[in-house]
């Protein structure tokens, strides 16, 4: 558990939380993509509609993946008013908590599951991105993976799946923080950062 607060003159803080991830190539790299966008992959996602809707506290906040050969991580950023900061991270901790304790109903797991293949399918609408998803699959995998075998996958991905994968990623301990903005007399604490 890492935290790094730097106070800068901003118009607003912005807030970064991660966790590591999974390599490119990993057997739950679906399940990861579904865990991401069910937390903050989306506008209908955990985080957008319980900070930034039904609070208000933050102008931006989402989830995001990156993947590479050997590593990975799942990150989440806000920018939001300084004063809300602590909020913020205790709400977002808050989630992450609630991933790996509840399991997802199975109605939120198919909006996310429906809302991926979506994104999958139209993504594929031009040449460039079309070669460009063949070429990566090709550079990881040694083979060309086609978009049926994907949304596949997607289909397979189970609540219990994702719960699984939440308690291997949000471990306790392994959250790392950086706030950069005004900082004034919103701090945020090691302790909030805890996941168990």
């Amino acid at each position: 558990m890492r935290l790094n607060v730097r106070d800068k003159d901003l118009e607003q803080s912005h807030v970064c939380l991660g966790t590591p991830g999974y390599p490119h190539d990993h057997p739950d790299r679906y399940v990861t993509y579904l865990l991401n966008t069910v937390l903050g992959g989306s506008m209908s996602s955990r985080l957008f509609q319980n900070v930034r809707e039904k609070r208000g506290l933050a102008y931006a906040v989402s989830s995001g993946l990156v993947a590479y050969r050997d590593v990975g991580n799942l990150t989440i950023y806000a920018g939001c008013d300084a004063a809300a900061v602590p909020e913020v991270v205790d709400l977002v901790v808050a989630e992450l908590r609630t991933l790996k304790t509840t399991l997802m109903p199975d109605a939120e797991l198919q909006r996310a599951k429906d809302h991926l293949k979506g994104n999958l399918v139209l993504g594929l609408e031009s040449t460039t991105s079309r070669m460009s998803q063949l070429a990566r699959s090709e550079m990881y995998f040694g083979r060309q993976i086609d978009l049926t075998e994907t949304l596949s996958a997607l289909d397979r991905v189970s609540a219990g799946d994702v719960q699984r994968v939440a308690l291997d990623l949000f471990a306790d301990g392994g959250l790392a923080a950086t706030v950069l903005g005004p900082v004034g007399d919103a701090t945020v604490s090691e302790a909030q950062l805890r996941l168990g």
